[in-house]
């Protein structure tokens, strides 16, 4: 069980930092029409992948129960994962320019996804927080559990 759950965190952990990585190495046109076209679909793309996030989420949290979690530890990272996710949603406040802006009219959710693209360094810190957070969490799942 305890192999089961680190696989799916290290996997989890592979995607957030890859996200991070395509922020900086990916042009903001090539991005943002990608974006663009998921939600162009009645957000179809955008629904099916939080589907499938939430059920990993669920299992992720089944497993760690049935593996005997640290609670206060859980929770202390709970913690931390919901205020960096507020914050850094915080810091994308500035009005977008014109030309990027989502097609109207645009649901909160696209808005925001089209803010995010547009500046993702607005949320530098959190960013930063969270990539080095992931690569370590990463590090010592792979060490420590998978190789053991």
């Amino acid at each position: 069980m305890t192999i089961v759950l680190a696989v799916l965190m290290a996997l989890f952990y592979l995607q957030g930092l890859a996200k991070f990585g395509l922020w900086l190495l990916v042009p903001y046109s090539t991005r943002i029409r990608r974006i663009s076209s998921y939600y162009a679909r009645d957000q179809r793309v955008i629904s099916l992948y939080d589907t499938v996030t939430l059920v990993c989420v669920v299992a992720v949290v089944a497993l760690q129960f049935a593996s005997g979690m640290n609670a206060p530890s859980f929770v202390a990272g709970l913690l931390v994962g919901m205020n960096l996710i507020q914050i850094f949603f915080h810091r994308f406040n500035r009005p977008l320019p014109d030309d990027r802006k989502p097609p109207a009219p645009a649901p909160p959710n696209v808005t925001m996804s089209y803010a995010i693209q547009a500046r993702p360094a607005l949320g530098w810190r959190e960013i930063i927080i969270m990539a080095v957070l992931s690569a370590w969490a990463l590090y010592v799942i792979v060490a420590q559990v998978i190789l053991g």
